[in-house]
């Protein structure tokens, strides 16, 4: 019984740890963003057609979101 019980306390802690960990995962480079320990996302580069920026006419470029 003791044995039993050592080991379901081991295995609820392990777990809990682990799930603690993986909420706190911080990706440094902004590369994705983080959901309840799963990536969500990556950055890709993204074609933005011209358009006026401020007023002035912005020519096509290739954006990271």
């Amino acid at each position: 019984m003791n044995k039993v019980f050592l080991a379901l306390t081991a295995l609820a802690f392990s777990s809990a740890a682990s799930a603690v960990r993986a909420e706190t995962v911080h990706f440094d480079s902004g590369s994705a963003e983080l959901h309840r320990g799963q990536v969500v996302s990556h950055k890709k580069k993204v074609w933005v057609p011209a358009h006026r920026s401020k007023g002035r006419l912005v020519k096509g470029h290739y954006v990271w979101r």
